[in-house]
């Protein structure tokens, strides 16, 4: 059984976990590339072939988010993700990252290129979320193969997706993305609250290791950004705080959706998945986007009529 490496034969502490990134940040300076630890997941800007060239020669996918694929990689499975700048738009892209994973191995390696570092770590933090949904299966089928021990087994899964990370010193309930419009979410659907989980995790790994955006922090500094700014400043912080902050949303829904979706191989796709939840879209809509034509804004404020 090959388990990502931040897994372990035990549950691992956070200074172990922290100096894994450490060293994997390290080697992916060397290699040109940012590499989420333990997750085969890269990103980069084309050309990507030089990058690519230093990583273990295991299966490669790129997914192109606003490039074509370089001549020297035509060779390589590739695929078209044109997630907007700062939105998570269109969410068509999660289906396409889903549908290239499902049935590629843990070793797969998955490489995002994209001019912006954005969008590439949004593509990232999504190919963590179905990777680590795999592992779970794998893990659990091998207790149904009488391999491993269902206990034990089932202790490392608590352990690695479905206990949140420590807080940090200077966490408050914003930078754990407790939003209001998040907080709606979960009363509504607290099945919800698993998928927070996974996806808080690969955030923090995807952020804090790649010295990428963090994708969850990023939405309450730029509240603070918008308030000590005016004028037209403050019109477009207030508009990137918004992007930012729908983008965690989906995110969030994203990894309930690997949950739920993984145990029958996303045999559902995220779209219908969001389809069968309507209110989702809804409160996208009254939660966060009827804020873009008001002066005024405060995550303390998206709770959807």
């Amino acid at each position: 059984l090959h388990l990502p490496s931040y897994l372990g034969s035990t549950p691992g502490t956070v200074k172990e976990t922290q100096e894994l990134a450490r060293k994997e940040l390290e080697l992916s300076g060397r290699m040109d590339l940012r590499k989420v630890p333990g997750c085969h997941v890269y990103g980069g800007v084309a050309p990507l072939a030089a990058g690519i060239a230093k990583i273990p020669k295991e299966r490669i996918l790129i997914f192109n988010i606003d490039s074509e694929t370089e001549e020297a990689l035509k060779d390589v499975p590739s695929f078209k993700v044109p997630f907007e700048k700062e939105r998570p738009l269109p969410l068509e892209c999660f289906d396409t990252i889903v549908k290239a994973l499902v049935d590629e191995g843990d070793k797969t390696q998955c490489v995002f290129s994209s001019k912006g570092e954005e969008p590439s770590t949004l593509g990232m933090v999504a190919a963590c979320a179905v990777k680590s949904v795999h592992t779970i299966n794998t893990m659990r089928a091998l207790v149904e193969e009488g391999i491993t021990e269902k206990d034990w087994t089932e202790a490392i899964i608590k352990k690695t997706f479905e206990e949140p990370n420590p807080d940090k010193p200077g966490d408050t309930t914003l930078t754990k993305g407790e939003f209001d419009i998040v907080k709606a979410l979960l009363v509504k659907l607290p099945e919800i609250q698993v998928g927070k989980i996974l996806i808080d995790k690969m955030i923090d790994l995807a952020g804090d290791a790649t010295g990428g955006t963090h994708l969850r922090r990023c939405v309450s500094e730029l509240q603070a950004k918008m308030d000590a700014a005016s004028g037209e400043e403050q019109i477009l912080l207030k508009r990137k705080l918004l992007n930012s902050l729908e983008r965690y949303f989906y995110l969030v829904c994203f990894g309930a959706y690997c949950r739920q979706e993984g145990t029958t191989n996303f045999k559902n796709s995220f779209a219908s998945w969001l389809g069968e939840r309507s209110f989702i879209a809804d409160m996208v809509e009254n939660g966060i986007r009827v804020w873009e034509q008001m002066t005024f804004f405060s995550l303390s404020m998206t709770l959807p009529a």
